[in-house]
Order: C-alpha cells, then sequence, then structure tokens
C-alpha cells in the first residue's frame, strides 16, 4: 500500500491542492464576523458607612470581606444586560436603529438580533465582560465591512453605558430606601433613649442609688457595648435582606456573627466571661435592677449615636453623584474578521483533499484487484449480482485449495458486468 501511496503522490498533491482551493473560495463566500469586547468592574459593595466597622477584626469579618463582598453583583449585572428591556434601549438608539434597519425592518427582529449578538460574562475576579459579534452578508463589500466593524464596537458600549444607567438608579434608589428606614429606626430609638432616661432617673430618685459599684460597672459596659452590636447587626440584616435576599452568603455570615454575639452576651448574665467579671445575676436586687436601666440607657445612647452618623451618611449618599461602573478597557473597532478563519479553512481543505486522493487511489485499486481477481472476492461480487439479476444471477464459487488452475472457471465479461 505505502508503494502504491508513493507511486500515486502526484493524484494525492493535487487533490490536496484541489480541496484546499475549494474551502478557501468557499469561506470567502461566508458572512464576516466581527466581535469586540468592553471590560468593566463593578463597584466594590459598600455597606452602610459603619454598620460593619466592629466587625473589621473578628474572623467572620474576614469572611465578609473575602466572600459577600466580593461583589455579589455581577450576577444581577448578567441577568440586566442579557434582559430584552436593555436590548430594546439600545436598539432605540438612532445609529444603531439606522444600521439594523439596513438588514431588517421589523423592531421585534433587530431586538432579537442585538440580544443574540451580545455576551456577558462575569469574571471569577469581579471583572464583567460584555462581548458583541456582527455579521456582514454574503461576500460583503469593504463599506459595508467597514460599518460592521465600527458598529461592534459602537453596540458594546452603549450595552455598558444601559448598564450603568441601570447601576445609578439601582443605587440612587436603594440610598433612598436606606436613608428612609433608618431614619424610622433612628426616630423611634431616640423615643426610647428619652424612656430609659425617665426610668433611670425616676429609680435613682425612689431608691437614692446614684451608681453602681465599680466591678459591675465594667460588666454592664461590656454588656452594653454587645448589646448595640447585636442591635446594629440585626439591622444591618433587615437591610441586606431587602437587597440581596434572604440566601444571600452575606447574610448567612452576618446571622452567624449574631448567634456568636447573643452567646457572649449570655456569660454577661449568666456568669463566665471572665473571672473577674461579676455576672448579673449575682448581683443584689437593688443594685440589679439599677444596672438594668443603666444598660438600657447605655444600649439606646450607643445605637441613637450610630444611627444618627449612618443617616447623615445615607443623606449625603442620596445627594452625590454615586459611583458606578469603572469602564477598564472601552469597546475598540477590530482591526480584523473573527470568522471565518480562512487559513483554517484553507488547512482543513487541504488535509480532507489529501485525505479523498488516498482514499480515491485505495478505492481505485480494490476495484481494479475485484475486476481481474473476481474469485478472490466473490461475496462481493456474488452480491452485486444478487442485487442486479436477482435470481438469475450467475454466482461464483470460492477457490478452494483442491481446485486447481485449469479448473477455475473464469467469469465472463457479461456475467462480471454491473
Amino acid at each position: 500500500m505505502t508503494v502504491l501511496l508513493a507511486r500515486q503522490w502526484k493524484v494525492i498533491i493535487a487533490a490536496g491542492i484541489a480541496g484546499a482551493l475549494l474551502l478557501y473560495v468557499y469561506s470567502r463566500l461566508l458572512p464576516i464576523s466581527y466581535l469586540s469586547m468592553a471590560t468593566v468592574l463593578p463597584p466594590e459593595r459598600q455597606g452602610m458607612g459603619g454598620m460593619l466597622a466592629f466587625l473589621s477584626n473578628s474572623p467572620v469579618g474576614d469572611l465578609l470581606k473575602g466572600e459577600a463582598g466580593s461583589n455579589p453583583t455581577t450576577d444581577l449585572f448578567k441577568s440586566v444586560i442579557d434582559s430584552r428591556s436593555v436590548a430594546e434601549e439600545v436598539a432605540q438608539e438612532p445609529k444603531i436603529h439606522a444600521f439594523l434597519m439596513q438588514s431588517d425592518t421589523s423592531f421585534k427582529s433587530q431586538v432579537e438580533r442585538l440580544r443574540g449578538s451580545m455576551a456577558s460574562d462575569p469574571v471569577r475576579t469581579g471583572i464583567f465582560t460584555v462581548t458583541v459579534t456582527l455579521r456582514t452578508g454574503r461576500m460583503p463589500s469593504g463599506r459595508e465591512m467597514d460599518s460592521t466593524r465600527i458598529m461592534t464596537a459602537y453596540i458594546a458600549n452603549k450595552y455598558v453605558d444601559a448598564l450603568d444607567r441601570f447601576n445609578r438608579d439601582r443605587l440612587m434608589t436603594s440610598a433612598r430606601n436606606t436613608r428612609v428606614f433608618i431614619e424610622g429606626e433612628y426616630a423611634k430609638r431616640a423615643s426610647q433613649l428619652d424612656s430609659a432616661y425617665r426610668a433611670l432617673q425616676a429609680f435613682q430618685d425612689a431608691h437614692q442609688a446614684i451608681s453602681l459599684p465599680e466591678q459591675l460597672t465594667a460588666t454592664v459596659s461590656a454588656a452594653a457595648k454587645l448589646t448595640s452590636q447585636i442591635q446594629e447587626l440585626e439591622t444591618a440584616i433587615s437591610i441586606e435582606e431587602r437587597e440581596l435576599g434572604a440566601a444571600s452568603p452575606r447574610i448567612k455570615l452576618l446571622n452567624a456573627e449574631l448567634d456568636a454575639a447573643r452567646a457572649q452576651l449570655s456569660k454577661y448574665d449568666e456568669g463566665g466571661a471572665g473571672e473577674y467579671i461579676l455576672a448579673l445575676k449575682n448581683a443584689p436586687e437593688l443594685t440589679r435592677e439599677l444596672a438594668h436601666f443603666v444598660r438600657e440607657a447605655k444600649v439606646n445612647e450607643q445605637l441613637s449615636t450610630y444611627l444618627r452618623t449612618e443617616l447623615e451618611q445615607q443623606r449625603i449618599s442620596e445627594q452625590r453623584d454615586l459611583p458606578s461602573l469603572q469602564i477598564l478597557d472601552p469597546a475598540l473597532p477590530p482591526t480584523g474578521p473573527s470568522a471565518p478563519n480562512r487559513k483554517s479553512w484553507t488547512l482543513w481543505g487541504a488535509i480532507a483533499g489529501l485525505f479523498v486522493g488516498v482514499l480515491f487511489i485505495l478505492i481505485r485499486r480494490f476495484v481494479q484487484d475485484v475486476r481481474a481477481r473476481p474469485e478472490a472476492h466473490y461475496r462481493l461480487v456474488n452480491l452485486i449480482r444478487s442485487v442486479r439479476y436477482g435470481k438469475k444471477a450467475a454466482l461464483i464459487t470460492p477457490l478452494l485449495p483442491h481446485v486447481t488452475a485449469k479448473e477455475i472457471p473464469r467469469p465472463t465479461t457479461e456475467a462480471w458486468r454491473p
């Protein structure tokens, strides 16, 4: 076989060249695709000012920075930019609408073409990519290719602009809703603080109890701080659930920190917080009641201060120009087509041509061998004769070892002719 192929190398090379030329010409007739990609960086996930500041030194705080703070908005951005409403907004842009009108006058078809040409991909590192691929018609002119190439980048940038507008509106709405929520919480906490002051004053006047013992003061201050942190966490969870949903990893981590703070607070009430920490349950009844009023006042003081700070920050955030997408790499007109790759088409054409050339030589050699020695291929010959002539076919027998060459019936031309 190797010798046979070597002798027919000209036929094989000719077949390879013919295959390469055929697929190259075919690739010239295909529509040309252009691809352009924009890379953006979503804004950092910002919490409510100092809401999570007290977590910075805790293990859960480290997890919050690593996992929940690593931009949970990228999946939301993908859902938004893949939506039909964004495609309709982009399709209504005058230049894009005029470009799409050249191939389809139906607005619905234009929107579907845009949605099919755009692909978004949120990368693990937090980077978000927007890729647009447009195709020309068959055998496009130079003007059509230039127009498609430029419009590819233009549409990608318009998609980024639409996503940026959505993000700004969302952040503005979120800041306004958070401000309204905090205003209500601050007013309620201020009222509770006034009530706590009045209750403490009334108790001191009734029992002539001015202050707590020094050892119990440390316990009350630490317990009040923990209580205020617990209520700050509950407020943070309420706000996060409004934005991210209860199943968010960030919510789960906040709940874990809340459980840890509650467990630590119970040690101050029941004992076990430290060797020199006096448990509140072990204090005399009158002192324990005074500690309760002092603790309530301290908790409301800290929460009122915290909510007042957050309220001012949210008011500033609502009025300022909020941060939005950061464009790392704007989409640029591609320098060359992304498809078809004519070099690949030519290469595969040459490979296919060589394969067809080899296959042609082997088949031709096999046919010649069947014609020259039909008794050696009696099954194939009998099958062909049976299909052509049916029951009238003259079948041949295989060559047996005891049959001499003189006894072998030579098939006639009429019997072999297909």
